[in-house]
């Protein structure tokens, strides 16, 4: 799809969703901050800011000793072992200043960036609405939702991912002396690592309009956003103000004027917000995440989170400023740690609500309340002050069962020593609103929970996407399945059939576990089919459903597919062949096994018969997620060659035409990148091998679309309708023919046996004609060698057969040619050549008696008079063919 409209759609679906599954997500995928290389045509002027004090203590014999106050785990991929000791420099500083209980883990990577890329760092993920947030449907930096939850939310994942240009000129030192147009990595790797630790915001330019400025996420911000204003104070997340999206809200992120306001801040600033940089052209991964570059110049102490460094700039402080702000989004405070009671149907059990208390300075043990209401808790919310254990952060409360059916909602107040009220969950009990459009978003923010007999269904999400597989497979792995119940999960299980025979069914196995905004825990789930002791010949059909049952009473189920099965077909491998050609007028169906395909006539294509096509229109992709996407799905249609080819050494070719009339990606991208099909090429059809049975599948050559010939582009264009759908309907003219190298890629090799199959993949939005294949040649005879045609007059000729050639002249480009021998002849050669001598078709027959009759089909070349050669055991025949197009 167009680029405008896939973020159209994204967007509508994110609004759709809201009140469903996806609210009820945690994360999100964080965004990646791209850091330009310095100017280094400016004069070289060194210039050097100083470690904080905290980290020059560890070094000062005379102080008094200082722990780091948090813990990196740095991964190092394809790092050179002279850049280690920078990096780790930069890592320990962060460290001597940031106050977390939890380790932050760091992925950096060593590669090729580019001529105009420095270095780029994103958190790995964003969590909101945690246990500890201050802020409510707000996403923090995961590292930092990690440190105000005061648990690991991600496992064992990196926090912040860093990547650093291998191609550019790095000074590695530690002692500050950069040299003339070296770029000091110390300083580099400091700023990377504040942007990963929060120094980023959600806003930018609406991908659909850029003249607008946009909220991502759906309208949910990160807590950088919070702080953001412009130069008279108005919040840049007012939607009464800057609607979602709007010009206004582009014209503030461009502006010149845009600012970071916090108390800390203003503390450490003489008393004025923080200058953003936000130029009058937005910079995408510069402008709004960056501190202004004229406000805070090389060689002052503000200057690192700045979006570009200078010529023998060295800065080891991250800065008062980025501290001060840091420290107003959480990276120091107190929270209330709580485990959030979930529904349950035991009447009869006491409630035990327990929290903890973190505090980076000191709090009230006597302020840790819980409020609780069987109402609205605004406004009938019963306090009641918690018991501590002891001398520990740990505080109780336990409600006696009464016996009765109840909605509950709650939550937890304290206050530190400084009187700064905390709140779990954040900001309750008010209810948040926002704005997408004209859409009003109202969110709910205590706990909530109920007890009694439980009729709620599970939620569940399962996208089938098998749909065959090959007699030789013994082992199936599904599509993996997440679950969530307000309750909990029992089980997941499939019941499954082959050609109508029950089997016994197996449950699927619990993987991660998460926890769900909505209240209740999930998991996903997998399981894979073992078909080793079914013998599989190939023909048979594997039907399945996927069952996912609660732990209530009344076991809740969620069935896959609502109603009937999921149907796999088992294909059988034939016996492999040196060539396969086809012209698909009487193709055996064993040969093929399609999805999405099928062998139909095509009206007036090639030899007026049939082709190999998908649906015309092809639909929308369903059928799979791109990865990191609940949105964003894909369709693959299918063709697998059933027999294998023994790959020839010399000509190891495919021959085909074609006609590709699919979504043409964005003008002069490249199909993929590194061996990932870029996202923005959009539908592509491709041809692909297979040597281990259909396992695994290598592409032959690049996918192409319809940019692949100007006049299928130009038909394209011809007729699109507002989404972005070719409604354009082709003729055989369109065909074009395609040859296909299968030992080009390097991945077979000649004696090999492989597979082949065509694929085309269409994306969510932006659908067209599709794909027509017809004359198959793989390892053929070339149908299109490049021969020099004798002259008519040098040819011989018989008389001894009649070879009649009508209508001609034809304005149709169709010319039927019946031939009449005295004798069988066996073999025929019948090829088409232009006057100068190139032959352009060719055609063998074989069997052929004393009559012979051909449709020749020129209507797909230009208009013209052509050469038309009968080739038989001892003579040729030739004549004119003239085409008035």
């Amino acid at each position: 799809m167009k680029r405008t409209l896939l973020s159209a759609i994204l967007l509508l679906c994110y609004v759709i969703s809201y009140g469903q599954q996806k609210t009820d997500s945690f994360s999100t995928k964080g965004v990646e901050i791209i850091c330009p290389i310095p100017d280094f045509s400016k004069p070289y002027t060194p210039s050097y800011i100083a470690p904080p004090i905290e980290y020059l203590r560890k070094f000062d014999k005379n102080a008094r000793p200082q722990a780091d106050r948090s813990k990196f785990i740095v991964t190092y991929v394809d790092f050179p072992t002279d850049a280690k000791a920078a990096f780790q420099k930069a890592v320990d500083i962060w460290q001597s200043i940031l106050i977390s209980d939890v380790p932050i883990r760091l992925t950096a990577r060593w590669e090729s960036l580019g001529k105009t890329i420095l270095g780029s760092a994103s958190a790995n993920s964003l969590y909101r609405d945690f246990s500890g947030a201050n802020k409510a449907f707000t996403y923090y930096p995961i590292a930092l939702a990690e440190k105000m939850a005061h648990q690991e939310l991600n496992g064992n994942n990196p926090d912040i991912v860093a990547r650093f240009n291998s191609d550019f000129n790095w000074y590695l030192g530690t002692d500050g002396k950069t040299p003339a147009n070296r770029q000091d990595f110390v300083s580099t790797v400091l700023h990377e690592i504040g942007h990963g630790l929060g120094f980023f915001g959600s806003l930018r330019p609406y991908e659909a309009d850029a003249t607008q400025g946009i909220i991502t996420d759906g309208g949910l911000p990160y807590i950088y956003d919070h702080f953001t204003e412009n130069a008279t104070n108005q919040k840049l997340l007012n939607t009464d103000v800057f609607k979602n999206p709007s010009t206004d809200l582009y014209k503030a992120l461009t502006g010149g004027n845009l600012y970071a306001n916090s108390p800390e801040i203003l503390k450490n600033n003489d008393g004025v917000p923080a200058r953003l940089y936000a130029p009058s052209t937005y910079s995408s991964g510069s402008s709004y995440s960056h501190l202004d570059e004229t406000t805070y110049r090389t060689g002052t102490i503000n200057a690192t989170m700045t979006p570009q460094g200078a010529n023998g700039e060295v800065n080891n402080n991250p800065g008062p400023i980025v501290l001060a702000f840091f420290r107003d989004m959480g990276w120091t405070g107190s929270s209330i740690t709580h485990k959030r009671l979930t529904d349950l149907e035991d009447l009869n059990k006491a409630l035990t609500f327990d929290v903890k208390l973190f505090s980076d300075t000191t709090y009230k043990p006597e302020s840790v309340k819980l409020f609780y209401s069987l109402g609205d808790v605004k406004t009938t919310a019963t306090e009641v002050k918690l018991t501590r254990k002891g001398t520990s952060d740990d505080y109780t409360f336990t409600l006696p069962a009464d016996g009765k059916e109840k909605v509950i909602s709650y939550y937890f107040t304290a206050e530190d020593n400084a009187g700064r009220k905390l709140i779990t969950p954040a900001q309750a009990p008010e209810t948040i609103t926002t704005k997408i459009g004209t859409l009003t978003l109202k969110f709910e923010t205590p706990y909530k929970f109920r007890i009694g007999a439980d009729t709620t269904k599970p939620t569940a999400t399962f996208v089938n996407n098998l749909s065959s597989i090959f007699a030789t497979d013994t082992k199936l792995t599904l599509p993996s399945l997440t679950a969530s119940d307000n309750i909990g999960i029992d089980t997941v299980y499939v019941e499954y059939q082959v050609d109508g025979k029950t089997l016994p069914s197996f449950g699927l196995t619990r993987t991660d576990a998460f926890e769900v905004i909505s209240g209740g825990f999930g998991n996903s789930f997998s399981g894979t089919f073992d078909f080793t002791s079914l013998g599989l010949k190939g023909g048979e059909k594997i039907s399945y459903r996927v069952i996912v049952q609660d732990k209530s009473k009344a076991k809740n189920k969620v069935i896959f597919p609502k109603t009937g099965y999921y149907d796999i077909q088992v294909q059988k491998i034939l016996a492999a062949v040196s060539k396969y050609v086809t012209d698909f007028e009487s193709t055996p169906k064993e040969d093929l096994y399609l999805k999405g395909f099928s062998v139909k006539a095509f009206g007036t294509g090639l030899n007026g018969g049939t082709a190999l096509q998908t649906d015309h229109p092809y639909a929308d992709g369903s059928e799979n997620n791109y990865p990191n996407s609940s949105s964003d799905f894909y369709t693959n249609s299918i063709v697998n060659l059933l027999k294998p080819i023994i790959l020839r050494s010399d000509t190891a070719n495919i021959y085909f035409d074609e006609i590709a009339l699919v979504e043409p990606g964005e003008d002069g991208l490249a199909f993929q990148s590194n061996g990932a099909v870029n996202r923005n090429f959009f539908d592509y059809v491709i041809v692909e091998g297979s040597k281990d049975g259909g396992k695994t599948w290598k592409w032959f050559q690049d996918g192409w679309d319809s940019n692949s010939q100007t006049a299928w582009r130009t038909a394209w264009d011809s007729k699109v309708d507002a989404n972005g759908n070719s409604l354009a309907v082709a003729d055989a003219s369109l065909y074009k023919p395609r040859v296909i190298n299968m030992l080009a890629s390097g991945d077979f090799k000649a004696g090999e046996q492989i597979l082949v199959r065509f694929r085309m993949l269409a994306d969510v939005g932006g659908y067209g004609w599709g794909w027509s294949i017809d004359n198959l040649n793989i390892q053929g005879n070339n149908p299109r060698p490049t021969v020099v045609v004798k002259p008519l007059a040098s040819e011989p000729t018989t008389e001894t057969a009649e070879l009649k050639l009508t209508p001609n002249p034809s304005t149709t480009g169709q010319f039927l040619l019946t031939a009449k021998f005295d004798k069988a002849v066996g073999n025929v050669t019948l090829s088409v050549g232009t006057l100068s001598g190139n032959e352009i078709t060719s055609m063998d027959f074989q069997g052929v008696g004393r009559d012979f009759s051909q449709t020749v089909d020129l209507s797909r070349f230009v208009g013209g008079t052509y050469l038309i050669r009968m080739q038989t055991n001892n003579e040729t025949l030739v004549r004119k063919a003239v085409y008035v197009k």
